[in-house]
């Protein structure tokens, strides 16, 4: 039995619906215990209540600082919805390479990530964390489920060690208006826009 299956993307427009209710089939029959989507807007879960339909457990979106989706947000929470960040470390300078490299993200974003004194390494050092500490605190303290992603041990025990500190109710008001508002985790954008 695995524990969770999720539908990566609401990219089949027209079996959308079977997919869903195929996984509530497994869930039912006792083949995953939590059944779930991936880059899916108020809209396509709508769509899944409206066919009346059980509710997905989950909802695994890009979501990090510089782009905080607060309408999904609230909607994912009214709904009982738990929320699952990805790409939670986008902002960091190193995030899929370097400037100039095509990493789907903006070289300006790589820059500021870089500069010296971004807020990001501002704040690490004010808790005497990393930057990915402070991203992945920023992310379990707004509520989220974060995924951060290395097969590096050292990383990965790093990514663990976020429960010595907390980040202020200031520096959370700080973060709260560093959204930019567009995902960038996708080199073709948002997968679930214009579906």
């Amino acid at each position: 039995m695995s524990i969770f299956y999720l539908i990566h993307a609401p990219f089949a427009i027209d079996e959308r619906l079977d997919q869903w209710r195929a996984c509530c089939d497994m869930k039912k029959a006792g083949k995953t215990r939590f059944v779930g989507l991936a880059n899916y807007r108020e809209s396509h879960i709508a769509e899944i209540k409206n066919a009346g339909l059980p509710m997905p457990d989950a909802n695994q979106i890009e979501l990090h600082p510089w782009f905080q989706r607060p309408e999904l947000i609230s909607f994912l929470r009214r709904k009982n919805i738990s929320i699952i960040a990805y790409s939670s470390l986008l902002p960091l300078a190193n995030w899929r390479g370097k400037p100039g490299q095509n990493s789907g993200k903006p070289d300006d974003m790589k820059l500021e990530g870089m500069a010296l004194d971004s807020s990001f390494k501002m704040m690490a050092a004010k808790y005497s964390v990393t930057e990915a500490q402070l991203l992945l605190k920023w992310g379990l303290q707004k509520g989220y489920a974060v995924l951060p992603k290395t097969v590096d041990e050292s990383r990965m025990r790093e990514n663990l060690d976020l429960q010595h500190f907390i980040i202020d109710d200031q520096d959370m008001a700080a973060f709260d208006v560093m959204d930019r508002g567009d995902g960038v985790a996708w080199h073709a954008g948002d997968p679930s826009s214009g579906l």
